[in-house]
């Protein structure tokens, strides 16, 4: 989808090849203003695995504005607010996608050379880690030299990844292992390795940046775990879990249950599920957005995505994304 904005500027008796320079800076500027008033909300990216494309879902207005061709099989998103900036991992080109978050235009390709699925980001945006879904390493790349990258330690099949608060430290969920490698940000060594649940596969951190959410796929639960004491506890969700949302206070978690087609809302300190909410085929990518306090899901197998309203717990709005969606990561960018 292409759109298209009209300006309200006019030249007289000037050909566009002599405009001068000032005047197409003063176009510039007005072209990427009138697309920024445009967007009514924070913006979804939901990654298009069989069409190689990602969809922008204006949350606010709940409509795709863009459509935008990517890698091959386009699966993690990674938000780089400040930068202006989002990388799409693509595990069948082996390669991340640079899209530039203002004109929603694709910007670059950076090989990576492994199977890329789990992506995120350091909290100052300096760093993007990039999980190798066939192996048992993660590489960091330096985001303003994307050439210099650094391959380091995971456990088996790594794949979703999340920053500790302070930047300190990255945790790492690996599936077939079925533990979390905690890896030091400055030495890229190891401090722990940590057994959880069987299949470990998203990873979100908690509001006040003390406990990381570890989805265990085959054994039906949530870990959570302590980000300094390592402790751990466990609750349980629906069948097949794919990926976790929490609320902005910390009191609700909202989980895809990818073989049950439905989201799970848990009340945290309980553990007690208390309301089952059914969505499209495969729910997969979730993501909580606090502008509008609703819940946005990617649904593999219906190439919808659903809009759940976090005030009443229902799903009000079914959109259609293009074939088999899962935006995996933190992928609603803030925009203002």
């Amino acid at each position: 989808m292409r759109t298209t904005f009209a300006l309200p500027i006019t030249f007289k008796h000037t050909s566009p090849a002599r405009v001068p320079f000032w005047q197409k800076a003063a176009i510039l500027s007005a072209i990427l203003a009138w697309s920024v008033n445009a967007i009514a909300g924070n913006l979804a990216y939901i990654t298009n695995q069989g069409s190689n494309t990602v969809s922008v879902l204006d949350v606010e207005s709940k409509k795709v504005t863009h459509t935008i061709e990517v890698g091959k099989a386009p699966v993690g998103v990674a938000i780089a607010r400040k930068q202006q900036r989002v990388y799409i991992s693509n595990a069948n080109s082996q390669t991340v996608s640079i899209i530039n978050s203002r004109t929603q235009q694709a910007i670059q390709e950076i090989p990576v050379n492994i199977q890329a699925v789990g992506i995120a980001l350091s909290r100052d945006e300096k760093t993007l880690y990039v999980a190798d879904w066939g192996g048992a390493q993660v590489v960091a790349i330096e985001a303003a030299h994307p050439e210099k990258q650094k391959a380091f330690k995971a456990g088996k099949t790594p794949s979703g990844m999340v920053v500790s608060a302070d930047n300190k430290k990255l945790f790492i969920a690996n599936r077939d292992s079925d533990d979390i490698t905690v890896v030091d940000t400055r030495t890229l060594q190891t401090l722990a390795q940590i057994k959880v649940g069987i299949h470990p596969f998203a990873l979100t951190l908690s509001p006040d940046g003390q406990t990381v959410f570890v989805v265990n796929v085959v054994s039906n639960s949530l870990t959570l775990l302590n980000v300094d004491s390592y402790q751990t506890s466990t609750i349980k969700t629906g069948q097949h879990p794919y990926g976790v949302a929490i609320s902005p206070d910390g009191h609700w978690a909202y989980v895809s249950n990818n073989h049950a087609e439905s989201v799970s809302v848990i009340e945290i300190a309980s553990g007690k599920t208390v309301k089952t909410i059914e969505v499209g085929e495969f729910p997969e990518g979730i993501a909580y957005d606090k502008a509008t306090q609703q819940v946005i899901v990617a649904n593999w197998g219906s190439d919808t995505v659903s809009i759940i309203d976090t005030k009443t717990n229902t799903v009000t709005n079914t959109i259609t994304s293009p074939k088999l969606c899962r935006s995996f990561g933190q992928f609603i960018l803030e925009t203002k």
